[in-house]
């Protein structure tokens, strides 16, 4: 019954939109990094090694 209630709408006149959105949204460079926050990720490691995690062995 929805559509059929927006079947009656009068849009005579009202022009189509492809977007709601008039100008382009800003996009930043797309850019691959490593974040340079190796430090402040590992700190809630609760264990690391010279620059990584450290897990237990899971497979024998």
């Amino acid at each position: 019954s929805w559509i059929e209630q927006l079947n009656e709408v009068d849009v005579e006149g009202v022009e189509a939109m492809t977007t709601p959105v008039k100008f382009p949204l800003p996009q930043r460079e797309d850019v691959v990094t490593d974040g340079n926050c190796r430090d402040k990720v590992l700190a809630n490691a609760p264990k690391s090694d010279e620059g990584f995690f450290v897990v237990p062995k899971s497979v024998e």
